[in-house]
């Protein structure tokens, strides 16, 4: 009898230790206990934008214990995060939903407030612009208004309408003229010249150092005179590249005036005109220029030179890609030893790049102050200078900020 009570008292113990193991462990941990409160934020968040979980909740009576994560945020849609928390000693999951969502619109990249067309032209209005999205490689355009591109006479008011699959829209007025016949209206005047003498009272200081780039357009150049005339450096064309997917030339010039210019002690550096639309075009040029550069270093970061931008619709991407390009590039390079730096103009750095806050900028501005407000490295301030040395073309001014 006493045998039998000692066997069952141990079944009993058995059962006790595994009940209290089954309430200890096996439990639900996507099942949020009672007593537990998880207020969620509005979870939309922009494409592109970036994003921490930290954001998807809004207030909590709990611990939660995985923080700072990046959400998911390169496409369109729904998606689901699953945060961690603890509560009385049990780790629990908890499933949130958040949405990304495009809520920029396009924008107009070149889109005349009067157009003028000939009546025979078979193109459609809409290839006689350019404009962009953030997201979509090929937003919608359409024309509101009457008119018949097959008559001639003056159409007013119309509209540019152009729209991305999100349905921001982006709307300008213009009005067109169809005429019998297109002609040339062009009529060549002597452009305003700036001299050194002039650049160097009015830009040069204790804060900036004076430079020019050139490539094969200047034709034979006597650096020795360009450096008794004042320039400090010299950014040159090192390559170009005419469509996605050519090769890149090396300009004709530059390794006679790579030597020469280093030969008459200035300072050096280059750029590479191209027309990337990938990140692995981005990379692909980094790659050229470097292997082309031999390992030798350079007292500048290499300039990025797209500017494209009257066959950009023919090449189908978004103003992300476009961006996305350059920071391959860049990074490419920086993993290499290299700098490098974003050259444009300010309209196109105002409207066009994207995403450009920690790189360094190459400001094209043809004036004689600028207004750009964002932060640049470099200035070029002309492209009509004419200096000693350089007799065959005019040549551009840089000016760089120490």
């Amino acid at each position: 009898m006493k045998k039998k009570l000692i066997i069952i008292a141990i079944v009993l113990i058995i059962m006790g230790i595994a009940i209290f193991l089954a309430i200890r462990f096996n439990y639900d941990p996507y099942k949020m206990p009672d007593d537990v409160t998880i207020t969620l934020n509005e979870n939309m968040f922009p494409v592109y934008e970036e994003h921490t979980s930290d954001e998807l909740v809004k207030d909590s009576n709990v611990e939660i214990t995985k923080t700072g994560q990046l959400l998911e945020n390169n496409q369109v849609g729904n998606y689901t995060y699953i945060i961690d928390y603890k509560y009385k000693k049990r780790n629990y999951k908890y499933i949130i939903n958040y949405q990304v969502v495009d809520n920029v619109v396009p924008i107009f990249i070149s889109a005349p407030k009067s157009l003028t067309i000939a009546y025979d032209d078979e193109a459609t209005l809409c290839e006689k612009i350019v404009y962009a999205d953030n997201y979509d490689s090929v937003p919608k355009c359409e024309i509101n208004g009457d008119y018949d591109k097959t008559t001639i006479g003056t159409y007013n008011n119309l509209e540019y309408l152009i729209s991305d699959e999100a349905g921001n829209e982006n709307k300008k007025t213009f009005n067109l003229n169809v005429v019998n016949k297109i002609t040339s209206n062009y009529s060549y005047s002597t452009p305003n010249y700036l001299y050194m003498s002039d650049i160097l009272n009015n830009y040069k200081n204790e804060h900036t150092s004076i430079g020019i780039d050139v490539s094969k357009w200047q034709g034979t150049v006597d650096f020795k005179s360009v450096k008794e005339a004042g320039v400090e450096f010299v950014i040159m064309r090192i390559g170009s590249q005419r469509d996605p997917g050519e090769e890149i030339d090396m300009d004709v010039k530059f390794k006679e005036y790579y030597k020469q210019v280093k030969e008459a002690g200035l300072k050096v550096g280059v750029y590479v005109y191209n027309t990337a639309i990938s990140k692995e075009d981005g990379i692909k040029t980094a790659k050229w220029v470097m292997n082309e550069l031999g390992g030798d270093k350079l007292d500048f970061p290499i300039a990025y030179d797209w500017e494209n931008w009257s066959n950009f619709m023919k090449y189908k991407i978004s103003l992300h890609t476009l961006s996305e390009a350059y920071l391959a590039f860049e990074k490419e390079l920086k993993d290499n030893g290299y700098d490098a730096m974003l050259y444009s103009s300010k309209y196109y750095l105002e409207n066009v790049w994207l995403d450009y806050d920690n790189s360094k900028i190459w400001l094209a501005h043809y004036t004689s102050k600028t207004d750009y407000e964002g932060k640049y490295m470099m200035w070029q301030m002309t492209s009509s200078a004419k200096i000693d040395g350089i007799t065959e073309n005019t040549v551009d001014i840089d000016i760089l900020y120490k």
